[in-house]
Protein backbone atom coordinates (compact mmCIF):
# COMPACT_ATOMS: atom_id res chain seq x y z
CA UNK A 1 0.00 0.00 0.00
CA UNK A 2 1.24 3.73 -0.63
CA UNK A 3 1.61 6.09 2.38
CA UNK A 4 -1.14 7.63 3.78
CA UNK A 5 -1.92 11.21 3.24
CA UNK A 6 -4.00 12.44 5.98
CA UNK A 7 -3.43 16.55 5.17
CA UNK A 8 -6.59 18.18 5.92
CA UNK A 9 -7.04 19.35 2.20
CA UNK A 10 -7.24 15.65 0.79
CA UNK A 11 -9.27 14.49 3.99
CA UNK A 12 -12.58 12.15 3.21
CA UNK A 13 -15.80 14.79 4.00
CA UNK A 14 -17.45 13.68 7.06
CA UNK A 15 -20.85 13.25 5.62
CA UNK A 16 -19.11 10.52 3.13
CA UNK A 17 -17.12 8.80 6.15
CA UNK A 18 -20.24 8.44 7.89
CA UNK A 19 -22.54 7.24 5.13
CA UNK A 20 -19.80 4.49 4.27
CA UNK A 21 -19.45 3.56 7.54
CA UNK A 22 -23.00 3.12 8.35
CA UNK A 23 -23.66 1.07 5.55
CA UNK A 24 -20.88 -0.81 5.90
CA UNK A 25 -21.42 -1.72 9.02
CA UNK A 26 -24.91 -2.62 8.20
CA UNK A 27 -24.24 -4.74 5.70
CA UNK A 28 -20.92 -6.58 7.45
CA UNK A 29 -22.75 -6.90 10.51
CA UNK A 30 -23.09 -11.05 9.93
CA UNK A 31 -18.96 -10.96 8.51
CA UNK A 32 -18.05 -9.21 12.26
CA UNK A 33 -17.23 -5.40 10.74
CA UNK A 34 -16.48 -4.25 14.38
CA UNK A 35 -14.08 -1.00 13.24
CA UNK A 36 -14.08 0.68 10.03
CA UNK A 37 -11.58 3.67 9.13
CA UNK A 38 -11.23 5.89 5.89
CA UNK A 39 -8.16 7.92 4.89
CA UNK A 40 -7.31 9.72 1.86
CA UNK A 41 -4.42 8.25 -0.16
CA UNK A 42 -2.14 7.73 -3.47
CA UNK A 43 -2.81 4.54 -5.39
CA UNK A 44 0.04 3.19 -6.87
CA UNK A 45 0.11 5.73 -9.82
CA UNK A 46 0.16 8.47 -7.39
CA UNK A 47 -3.21 9.33 -7.98
CA UNK A 48 -5.92 10.40 -5.24
CA UNK A 49 -7.55 7.74 -3.68
CA UNK A 50 -9.45 6.66 -0.77
CA UNK A 51 -8.59 3.40 1.72
CA UNK A 52 -11.16 2.14 3.33
CA UNK A 53 -9.80 -0.60 6.44
CA UNK A 54 -12.27 -2.91 8.14
CA UNK A 55 -11.58 -4.73 10.97
CA UNK A 56 -13.47 -8.20 11.35
CA UNK A 57 -13.47 -9.74 14.92
CA UNK A 58 -14.12 -13.77 14.95
CA UNK A 59 -17.49 -15.05 13.91
CA UNK A 60 -18.82 -18.50 14.46
CA UNK A 61 -20.13 -18.99 10.91
CA UNK A 62 -17.87 -18.95 7.34
CA UNK A 63 -18.08 -15.50 5.94
CA UNK A 64 -19.95 -15.15 2.42
CA UNK A 65 -17.15 -13.70 -0.19
CA UNK A 66 -21.09 -12.35 -1.83
CA UNK A 67 -21.77 -10.72 1.05
CA UNK A 68 -18.40 -9.07 1.02
CA UNK A 69 -18.45 -8.19 -2.71
CA UNK A 70 -21.83 -6.93 -2.06
CA UNK A 71 -20.98 -4.14 0.46
CA UNK A 72 -17.96 -3.25 -1.40
CA UNK A 73 -20.45 -2.22 -4.42
CA UNK A 74 -22.80 -0.36 -2.46
CA UNK A 75 -20.54 1.08 -0.82
CA UNK A 76 -18.31 2.75 -3.73
CA UNK A 77 -22.22 3.15 -5.76
CA UNK A 78 -23.29 5.07 -2.35
CA UNK A 79 -20.27 7.76 -2.54
CA UNK A 80 -19.62 8.35 -5.89
CA UNK A 81 -23.48 9.26 -5.73
CA UNK A 82 -22.51 11.79 -3.28
CA UNK A 83 -19.76 13.38 -5.22
CA UNK A 84 -16.46 11.30 -4.55
CA UNK A 85 -14.69 11.10 -7.44
CA UNK A 86 -11.24 9.32 -6.01
CA UNK A 87 -11.40 5.64 -6.28
CA UNK A 88 -12.21 3.82 -3.31
CA UNK A 89 -9.43 1.11 -1.86
CA UNK A 90 -11.30 -1.70 0.29
CA UNK A 91 -9.78 -3.56 2.78
CA UNK A 92 -10.60 -6.17 5.44
CA UNK A 93 -8.66 -7.50 8.25
CA UNK A 94 -9.85 -10.91 9.68
CA UNK A 95 -9.16 -12.99 12.76
CA UNK A 96 -6.41 -15.61 10.99
CA UNK A 97 -9.05 -18.50 12.67
CA UNK A 98 -12.13 -17.07 10.20
CA UNK A 99 -13.66 -19.56 7.99
CA UNK A 100 -14.92 -18.36 4.49
CA UNK A 101 -17.31 -19.50 2.30
CA UNK A 102 -16.39 -19.72 -1.12
CA UNK A 103 -18.64 -17.92 -3.68
CA UNK A 104 -21.99 -20.03 -4.62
Amino acid sequence: MGTLDTSPGNAVPEPLQRSRTDLLRQRLERAGACEIDIYPKFNHAGEPAVLVRVKHRLVDRPIEVREVIEAESAARDLVWEQGERRFVYIDHDYDEKQKVAGAR
